[in-house]
């Protein structure tokens, strides 16, 4: 799918659709647990599939009410898988890495099968982890193998590369009768273990947090079906409060105020940039103000890398992101492809191996329709469309159905604030 954008103007009230983050924990959660669990406001994107797709191959069976669009979930037992399983993560990385410890909770061969650019991200952490006890633990570019069982006992993981390791480790905790875990250095991205850790509590499992880097799960527990709601997803909001803040107000529904997303960082990052953010009950209206130069640390939201390149480019003068290196592991190197893209519009864009510097002006303009390359990244996607309706040329997005990772409805959201736009 190929998108023409043209210069609009924008207006109007948007519903940020579901955290993907805590859709992908909610199904987790209920796939495990016994009984059945209600899911509310579920996200609906690829990766979500993935995680259905997943757990239904592990036993679980899913449904979805066509007409409430409420997910009713009857939960498995991946610990007493009788038989070899074949599971497919297809681009999600979280799917991928939540899922290898708890489908090596049981005995059983496992395969794992996927996109290639997902199977090529690292999984040292938990090569060494099976390793360590001598399980098996194959990967090359077609597929992943291995076998547990992985048992109840004391871990210790690096925290620098990614926490969704750290995650998958806490959700298979239970079904091997308990865990203690150690994160080893420089803790990154904790925000999403928190969000972990609070569904799992929301799913009856004690987690004890002894210190800042270490997590007890007592033996004894088991997931207990439940009735949750998926709140909206900062991390998707943070492109039209970017948007709203460059161009016109916007009204935001669906967001929690005091969410324990770690992307909910987007709003002081907005305000800090010199633009207005003011909540009306459960409304959050975005509008254009100042332009501040900004230095952003990205350590705990990488996910944010691409929208604040996209921020950075507006803001005079010079802006900086820090602690990037782990945007090149993304869907794609998102620092080499957010300078490639942003270098046709003129921008200058420089990084080097932990941070992005970018001098910024008011304006950009081309003799030419730009024509955009979407690295197969739905996040490159939409920073790229929000720096488009920016500007003041037409922009051609090729491959724009990257979105459909994470956000299948962007484009239709972004026509019903009128922004005129095509496919090509």
């Amino acid at each position: 799918m190929n998108v023409l954008l043209q210069p609009s103007p924008i207006a109007g009230t948007l519903h940020i659709p579901a955290s993907k983050s805590l859709s992908h924990r909610a199904l987790i959660c209920s796939g495990l647990a016994q009984g059945n669990s209600t899911i509310e406001h579920l996200g609906n994107s690829k990766d979500i599939q993935a995680t259905i797709s997943c757990l239904e191959n592990l036993g679980a069976k899913i449904n979805i009410d066509p007409k409430t669009a409420l997910v009713s979930v009857q939960g498995c037992k991946p610990q007493n898988l009788t038989a070899p399983v074949t599971l497919d993560a297809y681009e999600s990385g979280s799917t991928l890495r939540f899922f290898i410890p708890i489908a090596a909770s049981g005995q059983e061969l496992v395969t794992f099968k996927g996109q290639e650019s997902l199977l090529a991200r690292p999984l040292g952490v938990y090569e060494k982890l099976f390793h360590d006890q001598g399980l098996r633990f194959e990967q090359s570019q077609q597929q992943l193998t291995f076998q547990g069982p992985l048992t109840s006992g004391a871990y210790a993981l690096e925290g620098h590369i990614s926490s969704q390791f750290i995650s998958g480790m806490l959700l298979m905790a239970p079904l091997v009768n308990g865990i203690d875990l150690d994160v080893v250095g420089d803790y990154q991205s904790r925000s999403y273990v928190g969000l972990t850790v609070d569904m799992m509590r929301q799913f009856g499992i004690t987690v004890e947090e002894t210190n800042d880097h270490h997590y007890h799960i007592a033996p004894n527990q088991e997931y207990q079906s439940r009735y949750v709601q998926v709140e909206s997803d900062w991390s998707q909001a943070a492109f039209f409060l970017v948007l709203g803040m460059l161009k016109q107000s916007l009204t935001l529904t669906g967001l929690k105020q005091d969410s324990l997303q770690g992307d909910r960082v987007i709003c002081d990052f907005v305000q800090q940039a010199g633009g207005l953010l003011n909540w009306q009950e459960d409304k959050l209206v975005v509008s254009p103000d100042q332009k501040i130069n900004f230095t952003f640390d990205l350590a705990d939201c990488p996910d944010l890398g691409p929208i604040l390149c996209t921020l950075a480019a507006f803001i005079p003068g010079k802006n900086r992101l820090i602690h990037t290196a782990r945007l090149r592991y993304k869907e794609s190197d998102r620092v080499k492809a957010m300078e490639d893209e942003l270098r046709k519009w003129g921008v200058e864009i420089t990084s080097d191996e932990d941070s992005i510097t970018i001098i910024g002006k008011d304006t950009y303009s081309s003799d030419h329709i730009v024509t955009i390359d979407s690295h197969n990244d739905h996040r490159i996607v939409m920073a790229m469309a929000v720096f488009a309706l920016c500007a003041h040329q037409p922009c051609l997005i090729q491959n724009a159905q990257a979105v459909n990772k994470s956000y299948p409805t962007f484009f239709a959201d972004l026509k019903s604030l009128g922004v005129e736009l095509e496919e090509v």
